[in-house]
């Protein structure tokens, strides 16, 4: 069945500030076998390379249209999301990257979504003596045209894994940090102060609003909330750290054998420039709605892919989503069964929506532009 993918544009009356200002479409296109470019249209572009993994490059295309200020990690070690797991009884860590696969699961328009796949690398080293073979990771990135990135890490492992230390870290290029120009600042649940196992935190933000960078760089975790190893830190003018220490996941420092997996988002915005701006966010994506369906079926909430799951009946889809209690950010909806190849109405609180299309088989996604502070009833008909 063919299928239609989707991404809607603006609609006024269910957005407020700059939240509203999607663009409409993202797309990747393959250059060669070790690097996928990623643009969203007048938002940004991204790349992704089997060296460097996800946010090899980063350019803000609203406020550098130009593309002269890379925001991502100078140093070929890893781009945005650096993690490092340490061995018991060895010195140094072992990074996600680099990739030994790199495959574009989908192009677009309505998101995108890059899987990489390998070994653990000692120091992120490209030389296979220094895989660890035991433990593997599996990255699926889905991209939205907003900014919004989540993240399914999967470790793999054939028996249990020992571990001494286990670091997941947003790391931007370090111009704008303490060694740099200063003008980013680091924020968790607590403002400023660097988290730790008695004062937890559930995101990690680094934000500026200076001259030459206005990227917020959100990180949260689907669950759990961690202290952190790096705050507000970096290697010279060459990037800028935050970070959060997942090890207490594994109280006995042990990887259990078989497949763990761990859900992130990692937003990238403009506006969210406080810890009460990421507070949105975060409890968004980690306290997700029960939809109301009254035409076809609601079945959850997807964290590894950040949307909302349908189901199809032959008229289409209507439900409501709850903004009321905790309101919802640019939601996302996947719509599994389809009746048609495209939708020709959308509609929310009764106000019809513009959107844009493509056909793909097996689903239809459409997202939503917009902070929803009430309930919304959204319909979606063939």
């Amino acid at each position: 069945m063919l299928t239609a993918l989707l991404v809607l544009a603006v609609q006024p009356a269910l957005s407020e500030g700059r939240e509203a200002r999607v663009e409409g479409e993202i797309r990747a296109t393959p250059e060669g076998e070790k690097l996928v470019r990623v643009v969203s249209t007048g938002r940004f572009e991204t790349t992704f390379t089997k060296r460097k993994g996800f946010g090899s490059t980063w350019f803000d295309l609203g406020r550098d249209p130009e593309k002269k200020r890379d925001l991502a990690p100078v140093l070929d070690e890893n781009g945005f999301f650096w993690v490092k797991i340490g061995k018991p009884g060895t010195d140094g860590s072992w990074y996600a990257n680099p990739a030994e696969e790199m495959t574009l699961l989908e192009p677009g328009p309505a998101r995108v979504r890059v899987r990489l796949r390998g070994a653990h690398m000692r120091y992120g080293n490209v030389d296979p003596k220094n895989a660890w073979k035991e433990l593997r990771f599996d990255h699926v990135y889905t991209l939205y045209p907003d900014g919004s990135v989540y993240l399914s890490y999967a470790l793999e492992t054939e028996a249990p894994v020992p571990i001494h230390h286990f670091l997941v870290i947003t790391k931007s290029n370090g111009s704008w940090g303490p060694k740099g120009s200063g003008e980013a600042r680091i924020a968790g649940e607590n403002g400023a102060e660097k988290p730790t196992s008695k004062s937890p935190t559930s995101f990690t933000l680094q934000w500026s609003d200076g001259p030459t960078w206005s990227t917020d760089i959100l990180m949260v975790p689907q669950k759990g909330r961690f202290g952190a190893s790096y705050w507000n830190e970096g290697y010279l003018d060459k990037d800028l750290r935050c970070s959060f220490d997942l090890g207490p996941l594994w109280p006995d420092k042990t990887i259990p054998a078989g497949k763990t997996r761990l859900d992130f988002l990692v937003r990238f915005a403009d506006d969210v420039n406080s810890a009460e701006a990421a507070s949105l966010h975060a409890a968004d994506y980690r306290s997700p709605d029960r939809l109301e369906a009254t035409k076809g079926t609601a079945e959850g909430y997807d964290e590894a892919e950040g949307c909302y799951v349908l189901r199809a009946s032959p008229e289409g889809v209507a439900f409501t989503i709850h903004g009321k209690a905790t309101p919802r950010v640019n939601p996302s909806f996947k719509i599994l069964g389809w009746p048609a190849s495209a939708p020709a109405v959308v509609t929310a609180s009764r106000r019809p929506v513009q959107f844009a299309r493509s056909e793909k088989d097996g689903m239809l996604v459409v997202q939503v532009p917009g902070v929803l502070r009430e309930d919304t009833d959204i319909v979606i008909r063939p």
